[in-house]
């Protein structure tokens, strides 16, 4: 009986067993992409459930023990419209995923949260990390120009990491800064040249590597722009770092060579054509003063001179100066994920040599980015980057406060004679030994005593061989967050991020030559410390009810900005042995002190709506208070939109143009945002400063504050469509902007009685609007199993007007690094016109040079001098004495200096495992100081400059 009953018992568990093993099943396949690629990284789910998996480096996954319950597996990846596929009774399921070419179901960053791009009524353009990362720049936003419509950037000089000029939709403040507001990983970030040097440029962006980007949102309009309030006048530029996706650990490396040249220079002239052409001119001298009875005693002095081996010396400068500069960039990553955590960690090195020799910029980086669900409705994560940069340039005369400089490398090549030697014979470089400057070779002064003719101009390899300047940089850029969903739907958030940096900059000049001559050496440290806190708080609910769907954000905002630089700079050195501030120097005195701190405080909002997903509607408001202000300290600023998405009405869909028009989208937006980046941090405030009067201690006033100083505040309009063709195979979006910036911070002059330091006093008064259109347009060309070609172009337009300044009439002026001014503003015309003499080049009959005052009339320059009453050296063409054109007087406006178009043409082709892209950018109808013999700037005492 005993056997029996056991005997049952194990009939019993077998048959559990089976039905057990008969509720699950294992599931398994391959995801490839339409042109047969596989596609790794692919989330696969078990609809309704949590259970899922990823695919592999092949494209392939497993899912087991999936209950036989399950109907449908969801197939999702970026990129790729989602996919979902009835199981049945299979085990093997083999999915191809569409390619997302419209992106309007991507998820798009938007200011403290995402958005559909389907469902944006504002202007955001998205730049993919991908499009970025192997690009051969210093920091991300160098590679934005042409990629997006609206923003146009400029990189200054050729320096390497020099901070492009970035603008977005024009120039929105003629005192304060236009540059956008950066955020990376949701924290405001630091940007612009942070270097103490006039010689090397550091920019804190540039600790980004852009291979850690997952996308870059440009926040164009007020409906996109207006939730970050008082700091969006400039557009707004956020960055999104890489998270880790679940599934299967992937490591990646990616890694780029590259080589820079200079291109397009300048052709010079060799030393015999020099010499002919400099010692014609001296013969033409002696003819001009024969003619009117002046002693012609000049020498034809340029004369050849000639190296160790007897050869005629013919220096080309150039040569001396650049070089073909080799790049590199390293990057490592390591990402994966599991049901609870993700996770991405990246190190990367880059080392980049420029076209100018001793330009060099190195960085070391490092990133984690984690995300943990602690329970279901619980998140926490952390976003954590580390860099270290270093950046190294010879003095090129070319960064911002030193452009111009006599001894700056761009301009030496051109104006140094071609038939004085580099080196002296013992391989030292030709200096002048009576004095500072390049030597001057076989050379004489054409005038009488005809003594040597020294240039004062510097030998390059002084500056090259014994000088340096340095910028090193270390930053920790990084936020904790923690995500806690009370109820379904509504979610609190806290997030606190730090950004805090450190610059070292040092640099040496020899005593030797050039600028060191004349302090007997000098060796100058600088130390900067940038700090600042966020902390931000918000609640977000989403809810749907029918047709109607909403979301809403209520959130908090406070920010501390610490700014400190201490430095010294030490001359007359004891000992040509050293070469660092540590060495043995005479003097010491204190130098670039500075120290800032600004604290904003701000309460923020934002409703979306959308009725059918047809009708849409949105909102943002912020009140920001800024330490910077007096009496204005809180200010209001707000964006609202409304969109249409015509092709999803019913009679849109049931028209026969649908099959070919398949998607039409109309938004228009206006609000108000402010501008306070670029402020002193105690504008409003009445300041002085202290200082010595012998040995005793003083205090001078050194600033006219204004307590009613605020905001500038852009008004701005948007209007627009998107539009999608043959099933999204050709699609893009169109807009029409206006940007009305009032309440320009300008200097109001004042009385020199009132004893207001500089006799100004800043004030709100100006005015100025930038109006344009916006073209995007995307093109799947060919599209095929092992071939496809894209198309990507944008184009952009601006006019910008200048509508008041403090007084009619008033011309302000732009000096270019303090040394001439060239550009003025002026109401009724674009910012910063060129104001010059018109140039008609030269008189046959008399070889002097011709120019056209205001009234018309054309005058001409003797250098020689002239004879008679009212004698300036200037005549009518009939020999008449005449007072000298004056650029105030007599120029004339050459305009715009900013693009009137400009924009980007990309083209990507693919086959199989290899991709080409071929990328344009264009910008036209700019006027520069570049071209010759268009235009000539004249001074009393006559000396021309010439200009385009």
């Amino acid at each position: 009986m005993r056997k029996v009953l056991l005997l049952c018992m194990l009939m019993v568990c077998t048959i559990l067993a089976y039905r057990a093993e008969a509720q699950v099943r294992t599931i398994s396949g391959k995801v490839v992409a339409s042109d047969g690629n596989t596609l790794p990284g692919v989330t696969v789910v078990v609809k309704g459930t949590t259970q899922g998996a990823s695919t592999d480096a092949n494209g392939t996954y497993t899912l087991a023990s999936v209950p036989t319950t399950a109907t449908v597996l969801v197939y999702s990846f970026i990129g790729y419209d989602t996919k979902e596929v009835a199981i049945g009774d299979k085990t093997t399921i083999d999915v191809s995923l569409v390619p997302n070419t419209t992106g309007l179901d991507e998820v798009v960053v938007i200011g403290y949260g995402t958005q559909l791009r389907r469902e944006l009524t504002g202007s955001v353009a998205t730049i993919s990390g991908a499009d970025i990362a192997q690009k051969p720049v210093q920091s991300f936003e160098q590679s934005l120009q042409g990629r997006a419509p609206g923003v146009n950037v400029t990189t200054p000089n050729g320096v390497l990491n020099t901070p492009p000029v970035v603008r977005i939709r024009g120039v929105n403040s003629i005192n304060l800064s236009s540059s956008p507001l950066y955020v990376i990983d949701g924290i405001p970030a630091f940007s612009g040249n942070n270097s103490a040097l006039s010689s090397v440029p550091n920019n804190p962006l540039s600790n980004v590597n852009p291979n850690d980007i997952e996308s870059i949102e440009v926040l164009k309009d007020a409906a996109a722009a207006a939730i970050y309030g008082s700091r969006a006048a400039g557009g707004v530029i956020l960055v999104t770092t890489k998270n880790g996706k679940k599934g299967q650990s992937r490591i990646s490396l990616d890694s780029w060579v590259g080589w820079s040249k200079p291109v397009r220079l300048y052709e010079v002239l060799g030393a015999e054509d020099y010499m002919l052409i400099k010692n014609e001119a001296v013969r033409n001298l002696n003819a001009n003063r024969a003619s009117v009875g002046a002693a012609a005693n000049n020498r034809e002095g340029f004369l050849p001179s000639y190296d160790a081996d007897g050869n005629v010396v013919n220096t080309r400068w150039y040569d001396y100066i650049y070089r073909t500069g080799f790049s590199h960039s390293n990057a490592l990553n390591f990402s994966g994920g599991t049901e609870k955590t993700s996770y991405y960690a990246s190190v990367g090195y880059t080392g980049q040599n420029g076209m100018l020799k001793n330009n060099e910029f190195k960085r070391l980086s490092g990133r984690i980015n984690i995300d943990h669900k602690v329970y279901k409705n619980f998140t926490v994560g952390a976003r954590i980057g580390y860099s270290n940069n270093y950046n190294s340039s010879p003095n090129s005369g070319s960064i911002g406060d030193a452009a111009f400089s006599i001894a700056g490398l761009g301009r030496a090549p051109l104006v140094l004679p071609p038939n004085v030697a580099a080196r002296n014979p013992d391989g030292t470089p030709n200096i002048n030994t009576a004095g500072n400057g390049v030597g001057p070779g076989a050379n004489t002064n054409p005038a009488p005593n005809y003594a040597p003719l020294v240039t004062g101009y510097y030998n390059p390899l002084v500056d090259l061989e014994n000088n340096y300047f340095t910028s090193e940089g270390n930053e920790i850029q990084g936020s904790l967050y923690a995500n806690w969903e009370i109820l379904k739907g509504l979610n609190v958030r806290t997030t606190y991020g730090l950004n805090n940096s450190s610059f070292e900059d040092q640099l040496f000049y020899t005593a030797l030559s050039g600028d060191g001559y004349a302090t007997g050496g000098q060796a100058a440290n600088y130390f900067r410390t940038n700090k600042r806190w966020n902390w931000q708080n918000t609640a977000q609910y989403d809810r749907s009810f029918g047709n109607h769907n909403a979301s809403i954000l209520l959130g908090g905002e406070q920010q501390r900005t610490q700014v400190d630089r201490w430095g010294a700079s030490r001359t007359q050195v004891a000992d040509d042995f050293f070469n660092t501030y540590q060495g043995n120097y005479t003097n010491i005195a204190v130098s670039g002190n500075s120290q800032g701190e600004n604290y904003l405080v701000s309460y923020f909002g934002r409703l979306t709506y959308d009725f059918n997903k047809k009708y849409l509607a949105s909102i943002n408001v912020r009140r920001d208070g800024y330490s910077a202000w007096g009496n204005e300290k809180w200010g209001n600023f707000y964006g609202a939109s409304l969109g249409y998405i015509v092709s999803e009405e019913q009679f849109w869909k049931d028209a026969a143009f649908s099959n070919v028009f398949n998607f039409l989208k109309f938004t228009g937006s206006y609000g108000e945002v402010g501008n306070s980046q670029g402020i002193n941090d105690f504008a409003s405030l009445s300041t002085y400063g202290s200082g010595l009067y012998g040995s005793s201690a003083t205090l001078g006033y050194s600033t006219a504050g204004n307590p009613d100083l605020t905001w500038e505040t852009s008004k701005k309009t948007d209007v627009g469509f998107s539009f999608g063709l043959f099933q999204d195979r050709v699609q893009g979006d169109f807009s029409y902007y206006r940007n009305l910036v009032d309440g320009l911070i300008l200097d109001v002059p004042q009385a020199p009685s009132r004893g207001v330091p500089n006799n100004t006093i800043a004030a709100n008064v100006g005015s100025m609007r930038n109006t344009g259109i916006e073209l995007n347009m995307n093109l799947r060309a060919i599209q095929g199993k092992d071939f496809s070609w894209t198309v990507n172009g944008n184009y952009t337009t601006l006019k910008n007007r200048v509508e008041t300044l403090v007084t009619e009439g008033q011309r302000i002026a732009t000096a270019t690094s303090g040394l001439e001014i060239v550009n003025f503003t002026e109401v009724g015309r674009s910012v910063g016109e060129i104001l010059a003499v018109p140039s008609l080049g030269v008189n046959p009959l008399t070889g002097q040079r011709m120019v056209r005052k205001i009234d018309g009339t054309v005058v001409q320059y003797n250098h020689l001098g002239t004879t008679g009453p009212g004698s300036t050296g200037w005549t009518t063409l009939d020999g008449v004495n005449t007072t000298a054109p004056t650029q105030l007087a007599d120029g004339i406006y050459y305009g715009p200096t900013l693009p009137k178009w400009y924009g980007g043409f990309d083209n990507t082709f693919r086959y199989k495992n290899f991709d080409l892209g071929v990328f344009i950018q264009f910008s036209g109808a700019i006027i520069s100081i570049m071209a010759p013999n268009r235009a000539c700037m004249t001074s009393a005492s006559g000396t021309m400059k010439k200009i385009s």
